[in-house]
């Protein structure tokens, strides 16, 4: 009579099971993460009345894999005036105290601050903007009015806080050396192929393509899809009063807004 040899199946070790568990969890989120949602929170009132200060959204990273982003579109974007590397000069930042031989790049977005000691995490921050001319349109803003190809653009979600009109020669706006004219008055430009010309919906406050130029289509990352909570102040719709409150002069209470939660894009 043979002996039937019986498959011992080994056990893994609890540690080994949580470690398994752990990286899975970590890869799944990760991809998650970089090709399918993304969240994030709105930090200014560029984009009021559309978007508040305070709504935390959820955005579609799949969205422009199988299209191209068209006119009136909301879209998510790497903010083209942040530094690629920390330390260097940037639209809000031309001149850094602490320079880029400050840092030691270990594995992107990981840096090792030599001058305080410590890991820093140096990525371009996420923006919204809404996109006004597509590759091929002629725009100019004349005494705050868009228009595309000689065509008035206005489509009514567009908000203006300040009653000033500043003149072309006022505010000097440059792309590098090229004078581009104001806020109020600018252009004409003509969109490049591969670009695309962004502004927020509240015009008189938004840094957008009239400062830094058009957007690369490499650097959108996505569309805003629903809004999964929101909390903070009412809108402001006086230029007065964001100057106060942009100084701590202007204190208005934050709260739930519940009305906003679960708004889709």
């Amino acid at each position: 009579m043979s002996a039937r040899k019986k498959k011992i199946k080994r056990r893994k070790h609890i540690v080994q099971e949580y470690a398994e568990a752990i990286l899975f969890a970590f890869v799944v989120a990760f991809l998650i993460k970089n090709y399918i949602f993304q969240n994030f929170k709105i930090p200014s009132s560029s984009m009021e009345s559309t978007m508040l200060i305070g709504d935390y959204l959820y955005g579609d990273r799949l969205k422009y894999y199988f299209t191209e982003p068209g006119r009136e579109d909301l879209v998510i974007f790497q903010y083209p005036a942040d530094p690629p590397e920390p330390g260097l000069p940037s639209f809000e930042d031309p001149d850094p105290k602490v320079t880029r031989k400050d840092y030691a790049l270990l594995i992107k977005p990981i840096y090792w601050d030599k001058v305080n000691n410590k890991f820093i995490w140096h990525q371009k921050k996420n923006v919204v903007k809404r996109v006004i001319g597509v590759a091929g349109d002629t725009l100019e803003i004349l005494n705050k009015q868009v228009f595309i190809n000689g065509q008035l653009f206005d489509r009514g979600y567009e908000q203006y806080i300040d009653p000033r009109i500043i003149t072309r020669t006022e505010g000097n706006l440059r792309w590098g050396n090229e004078f581009m004219g104001s806020r109020d008055n600018f252009g004409p430009v003509v969109v490049p192929e591969g670009k695309y010309f962004v502004m927020g919906d509240n015009r008189d406050v938004s840094a957008d393509s009239r400062y830094w130029g058009f957007l690369d289509r490499q650097d959108i990352t996505g569309s805003p899809l629903f809004i999964f909570f929101s909390y903070g102040k009412p809108p402001l719709k006086d230029i007065r009063d964001y100057i106060f409150e942009q100084r701590g002069m202007l204190q208005v209470k934050s709260s739930i807004r519940w009305k906003r939660i679960l708004k889709f894009y």
